[in-house]
């Protein structure tokens, strides 16, 4: 029986203003997936940013606003005569940040260089300046006070930090300008690959929910269609994983991406939980990329590898760190579920109808628009209840 046209331009009326929700919900889904380490901050430093400190300087501490782990050297010391040795160590379970210079630091400009992981596995960094001035002599015990002082003491005790410090040759700031770069280029590397990972997942994962909700009689001559482009989702899954973590080293390795391919950088870049969130979606992307064949019953293995990819996922965001944990524990993961169903059965219905216009056959698209809606309905009540809740 056909299907008259103001049924179908209906229908496809509805299925604009289904892309038009996905689009919003996608928006939602980004927004709220914002890393946690954004709550994980550098608090105060000892001495402070910018300050004079009288007489030599043994400790320098960095206090965070969570606790953290240490990536590389964790703090460097810049001085006078280039780097100072110092040990970095951690105290108050994580919070501060200690480093002791092998020898005191004495008369001259310093710049302390840092780079941490926040709980969630995010690299943080950044520097900070301070002085350091010799302290002034004992008053003198002889009778006759000195009237007349040499200037050039005084002149050196009241120099300002910024006239104390030698200005920067033209190389120097042209390495800076380098450096600058090639760190924006590997923030941007490590957050396309996090955003190429959660767009693979979300669309695997809603792929598998529309074949096993929307699929039935003839439409399973699409299935191996749908499956397909389900394995390909695990592959750049994978992918993006992949550019992820050598984003990260990048990062770590102060920018450079030939630094950050080396095996301390990509050690360091796995560092605390961060291994847990990048092994689970890898583990994820190789048995969703395996594991999509025949149906979806055959396809548990596609469907457990969603399931560890997206505990990943869940893993390295805001469940991680925000209180009440069982709140936005059971938020994120109800807002990852609807997006994936929202995100991934848009993308596969417009797949099919794709491909069986250029075969030449029926659309049938109000059929599959009907059954995939019931299950979009309740999902898109699910991120709004879910995005209110992380908000």
């Amino acid at each position: 029986m056909s299907v008259p046209g103001t049924t179908l331009a209906h229908s496809a009326a509805r299925l604009s203003g289904a892309f038009a929700a996905v689009v919003m919900a996608l928006l939602v889904a980004i927004l709220a997936a914002t890393p946690a380490s954004a709550h994980t901050a550098l608090d105060t430093t000892d001495p402070a940013d910018g300050s004079t400190a009288s007489g030599p300087v043994d400790r320098v501490e960095l206090t965070f606003t969570l606790p953290v782990t240490v990536l590389g050297d964790g703090a460097v010391i810049e001085g006078p005569d280039g780097p100072v040795a110092a040990q970095v160590t951690q105290e108050q379970e994580g919070v501060l940040l200690v480093a002791t210079p092998d020898e005191p630091l004495t008369d001259g400009s310093y710049t302390v260089s840092w780079t941490v992981a926040a709980q969630d596995g995010h690299p943080l960094d950044g520097t900070f300046a301070f002085d350091v001035t010799d302290a002034p002599p004992e008053p003198s015990a002889s009778p006759t006070p000195s009237v007349a002082p040499s200037s050039t003491p005084a002149s050196s005790a009241t120099t300002s930090p910024m006239a104390s410090m030698s200005p920067s040759p033209m190389p120097s700031s042209m390495e800076d300008g380098e450096h600058s770069d090639d760190a924006t280029l590997a923030t941007v590397l490590a957050r396309a690959g996090s955003a190429i990972a959660l767009w693979a997942l979300l669309v695997a994962a809603g792929a598998l929910a529309f074949a096993a909700f929307a699929v039935r009689g003839t439409d399973r001559d699409d299935l191996a269609l749908i499956l397909a482009g389900v394995r390909w989702c695990g592959a750049v899954l994978l992918g993006g994983l992949a550019l992820r973590v050598v984003g990260r080293s990048a990062m770590i390795a102060g920018g450079s991406l030939a630094d950050g391919l080396a095996p301390d950088a990509l050690s360091d870049a796995l560092a605390g939980s961060f291994a847990w969130v990048v092994g689970l979606q890898a583990a994820g992307g190789v048995l969703i990329a395996l594991g999509a064949w025949r149906s979806t019953g055959a396809s548990l293995v596609a469907i457990l590898g969603v399931l560890l990819a997206g505990a990943g996922h869940v893993l390295g965001g805001h469940s991680n760190t925000i209180e009440p944990r069982w709140l936005v524990l059971t938020a994120d993961i109800a807002h990852l579920v609807a997006a994936a169903i929202w995100v991934g059965g848009v993308a596969t219905l417009a797949r099919v109808l794709r491909h069986r216009r250029r075969d030449g056959r029926p659309l049938d698209a109000a059929r599959l628009g009907a059954r995939f809606g019931v299950v979009a309905a309740g999902a898109f009540v699910v991120v709004g209840a879910a995005g209110v809740a992380l908000t």
